[in-house]
């Protein structure tokens, strides 16, 4: 039977011994003595075992013996901090720090208290003082928890400046590159992040994640066929690299390239067969592609592994909506809602469905949600209108259109249907006046008064009007 007690440390140390003598001096209530060394490693070995009430005997013990010992006081405030007591930490701390105070380690382990306490700014202070007395091989980790503070209070240009020293030293630090890459996206900062990772690939060309960063950068510009072809480096170095193989396959769905990008969603399945969103972003190629049926069947795929994911309970919401199945839609809608009650496009599709039902009360709570959403949206104000109208409350719908020519007067689509509506509402004077502007402003949309109102097309000042227009 292995010895319960059988630990060496990288060193090739035993203290199988050790740890012996301190069961003994436990199980027999003796006081026998241990050098700060060998309680430090007692604390190593129990920590590492997660036995932390047996090492806060060692800690008592050693504090006892050795009371004097700045390295066993942060060797006790680093468990401390393990268990989640991180005031009880900083104390010992203080108690180390007025012994020695240019203790490496003593600063690090303060630091990363105060990351654990979300005081990033003395977090920073205190990586900060590790870092002038830390050794080469130290230097890394603290940068990149540095970045990581900086990270935290959003100041992301700080971060990168940090993650840049670190890639100056070891081009291979993948913690970095990714970070760095999520800092220049985040801080808007792409073309600069382009820039970076173009030199970074000339002088790493054999670097993935260097590959995969810049394609990001392209992405994020819109230069969706340098980001493929970014993409495809990184994939040719590292065939495996799924990520890759995503986003490749969504720039294609940008470029309207469907069936190509199913067919790189598909790769990407081959490394990772459970990942919710390849299954959601294959559901919408489907969904574009009008093989709705598919398309379910993979949104339903991705809500199995991810059952929070309010965009695919949507997606099949709106194939079924497309299906002319209203009544399949409402369901999966409704849950769509529960998941994320501020998405003003879940309850815009609520209001379409409830309409084409034929329940307009409820269409018109639902659009008046949006609106309160979404006062921006360029159709709402037309929903909200002609819903009105279908419920006969007219001067509401009026309301809604006068409120559009106000706020947004650049709409041409919201212009025409108040033509159709004023058209209907037998308010010629006003309907050649708004017609006459949105003609002037807005003459390629001028279908949209035929969509809204069909009679229109019939009607002969519509026509004179229109025909002057043409010239």
């Amino acid at each position: 039977m292995e010895n319960e007690y059988e630990f060496s440390f990288e060193d090739g140390m035993d203290i199988t011994a050790t740890v012996q003598r301190f069961e003994s001096m436990l199980n027999e209530r003796t006081n026998l003595f241990f050098d700060v060394e060998e309680f430090e490693n007692l604390l190593e070995f129990y920590n590492s075992k997660s036995n932390f009430k047996k090492s806060l005997h060692v800690a008592k013990a050693a504090l006892e013996q050795h009371p004097g010992s700045a390295s066993l006081l942060v060797s006790v405030a680093q468990l401390y901090a393990s268990i989640h007591k991180p005031q009880e930490a900083l104390k010992f701390l203080q108690q180390s720090e007025a012994i020695e105070p240019f203790n490496f380690d003593l600063f690090y382990t303060k630091a990363g208290i105060f990351s654990q306490l979300r005081k990033s700014e003395k977090a920073i202070e205190n990586y900060k003082k590790a870092l002038s007395f830390s050794e080469r091989y130290e230097r890394e980790d603290i940068l990149l928890q540095l970045a990581f503070e900086y990270e935290n209070m959003d100041k992301h240009d700080e971060a990168i400046e940090f993650l840049k020293e670190i890639l100056l030293e070891n081009t291979e630090n993948e913690t970095a590159l990714y970070e760095l890459g999520f800092c220049f996206d985040i801080s808007e900062r792409m073309e600069e992040g382009k820039n970076y990772f173009q030199d970074f690939v000339d002088r790493t060309p054999y670097s993935y994640i260097g590959w995969y960063n810049l394609g990001i950068t392209y992405s994020k510009l819109d230069l969706f066929e340098k980001a493929i072809d970014c993409y495809d480096f990184a994939i040719a170095i590292k065939e495996d690299f799924s990520s890759a193989y995503f986003n490749k396959a969504h720039c294609l769905n940008q470029q309207k390239k469907y069936e190509e990008a199913l067919l790189v969603f598909n790769e990407t399945l081959k490394f990772d067969t459970e990942d919710a969103l390849c299954y959601h972003y294959m559901a919408e190629s489907f969904e574009k592609l009008e093989e709705y049926t598919k398309a379910i069947s993979f949104y339903k795929k991705a809500i199995s592994f991810d059952e929070y994911l309010a965009d695919s309970w949507y997606g099949i919401a709106a194939c079924y909506f497309e299906m002319e199945k209203e009544l399949d839609a409402i369901a999966y809608i409704g849950k769509a809602i529960k998941l994320d009650e501020f998405n003003p496009e879940y309850f815009y599709l609520l209001g379409e469905v409830q309409t084409e039902l034929g329940f307009h009360t409820e269409a018109l709570k639902a659009f008046e949600t949006v609106y309160d959403l979404d006062p921006e949206n360029d159709s709402i104000l037309i929903d909200l209108a002609n819903t009105s109208k279908e419920l006969n409350i007219l001067e509401e719908a009026m309301n809604y259109f006068v409120l559009g020519v106000q706020n947004q007067p650049k709409n041409g689509k919201l212009l025409y249907n108040f033509v159709a509506f004023l058209l209907q509402k037998g308010d010629l004077i006003n309907a050649m006046f708004y017609l006459d502007v949105a003609l002037k402003n807005h003459y390629k949309d001028k279908d949209a008064l035929f969509e809204a109102y069909e009679k229109a097309k019939n009607h002969p000042q519509v026509i004179d009007l229109l025909e002057y227009y043409k010239k």
